[in-house]
């Protein structure tokens, strides 16, 4: 359910639409492809499946650590977005001089 409703969200939809363009531009063989394409599910699917590894590993230990993650990350939260929005705009810029 939470990856039908993550992948419906609009920030989310357009970087998987990134994503899979990206993909689809390189000229991979279908082989090449489909491995990408693994890789790039794995890693984006590891924000969900790391705390559920975590909460079906560690039992009943796993509220602490979750919870304690989860204070971090909201104490740390505009940190944490400047860092991704930093990355996200050297990227940008990078493809943007790549390409004159």
């Amino acid at each position: 359910m939470s990856a039908v409703l993550a992948s419906i969200n609009p920030k989310n939809l357009v970087l998987i639409i990134a994503g899979m363009s990206a993909i689809a531009s390189q000229g991979l063989d279908t082989d090449e492809q489909i491995i990408v394409l693994a890789v790039f599910i794995t890693i984006a699917a590891l924000g969900m499946v790391v705390p559920l590894a975590v909460y079906f590993l560690m039992g009943s230990k796993s509220k602490d650590i979750l919870d304690g993650v989860k204070e971090w990350m909201i104490h740390e939260n505009a940190t944490i977005m400047a860092v991704l929005l930093l990355m996200i705009g050297v990227n940008i810029v990078g493809k943007g001089i790549a390409g004159l």
